[in-house]
């Protein structure tokens, strides 16, 4: 069989299957994940996984795999449809100017500083656990393959590093992988910020699709998600070997 018909992960790439443990984003519910660590991975072969639901963090792709629970659903926007909102539109000249600059990933002490920065704020504000990382752990989750199609997207005020997206893009799409921000610009909705301009530079670019992970419509953290239109949601999570449905999200 050729890789893209193939229900079997492609021979590069490692499946596990996690265990079951509490849910971080709904009461009461179990969580699994599957995941696949990449040994290598083409933009192609990326793509295809992405219309499928998963997800990248250096080289390990994964996905939900919950049993009796299917709240988790991939979203993507459509970039060359997308329509700021005026809610968008006024984040977008609160935040003029913060510049912009994409690049390939890097880790340097000024990464790993805002990253714990972020971290120590959201673990006061929203009791998260709370981890120093290391720039070995930070070469792990998001520099590690070296892929071709990962990028940083490096947000500045007057020089200072504020904020921070790993972003991948392909030849035709592109994937929000991990965003953090400094808590003196949390008034400005630096989230929000982020999605547009990553949309702005796909715009620029010419991609098709901007991936932004899971939605989950009971979770508030998450609802931020469904505000940027228009977009679609991966209907069911499918092997390698079936074609992925998205659909409109009053389907749900």
């Amino acid at each position: 069989m050729t890789e893209e018909h193939s229900s079997r992960p492609a021979t590069d790439e490692i499946e596990i299957i996690g265990s079951e443990s509490a849910c971080s984003y709904l009461p009461n519910r179990s969580s699994q994940m599957i995941f696949r660590i990449a040994l290598s991975l083409t933009s192609t072969r990326y793509e295809e996984l992405l219309s499928r639901g998963w997800r990248r963090f250096g080289r390990t792709l994964f996905r939900p795999q919950c049993s009796g629970c299917v709240q988790c659903r991939s979203l993507r926007v459509d970039i060359a449809e997308f329509k700021a909102t005026k809610s968008q539109r006024r984040v977008s000249r609160k935040n003029a100017a913060i510049d912009l600059t994409v690049g390939p990933t890097t880790v340097t002490e000024e990464h790993l500083a805002l990253y714990n920065e972020y971290h120590r704020d959201m673990h006061h504000r929203r009791q998260w656990p709370m981890r120093e990382i290391t720039a070995d752990d930070y070469h792990e989750s998001f520099v590690d393959g070296n892929f071709p199609f990962a990028y940083e997207f490096q947000y500045r005020l007057q020089g200072k590093l504020v904020a921070l997206g790993i972003v991948d893009m392909t030849g035709s799409v592109m994937s929000s992988i991990y965003f953090i921000h400094s808590p003196s610009i949390r008034a400005q909705s630096p989230g929000t910020m982020s999605v547009i301009r990553e949309i702005e530079q796909g715009q620029r670019t010419g991609h098709r699709l901007l991936y932004m992970g899971y939605y989950i419509r009971e979770c508030g953290s998450m609802s931020y998600k469904n505000r940027f239109a228009p977009h679609e949601l991966l209907a069911e999570y499918v092997p390698d070997d079936a074609v992925p449905n998205w659909v409109q999200p009053d389907s749900f």
